[in-house]
């Protein structure tokens, strides 16, 4: 990954866990969020420039459905569960 795609990448990831903490279900929160974890850490070491724009394409389409998805979520929000 080259230093200028670092920064753009790690606001990604961020933008990934701001829009899991939107969640006001435990389910989705975690859900997200653990997705997000994963997918960054698998593509971790590419280093292949084409590869790692297409996969910062991939992920913004992705986080643009979360946060559509949190939205939603709030306008029909429940009771939160006993453990949270």
């Amino acid at each position: 990954m080259s230093a200028a795609t670092r920064p753009e990448v790690l606001s990604l990831f961020r933008s990934f866990l701001r829009a899991s903490r939107q969640f006001s279900s435990y389910n989705f929160r975690e859900y997200v969020h653990r997705r997000a974890k994963d997918g960054f850490e698998l593509h971790k070491a590419e280093t292949d420039p084409a590869k790692v724009q297409e996969l910062i394409r991939d992920a913004r389409a992705q986080l643009t459905v979360a946060q559509r998805q949190a939205f939603i979520n709030s306008l029909y929000a429940k009771d939160r569960l006993v453990f949270e």
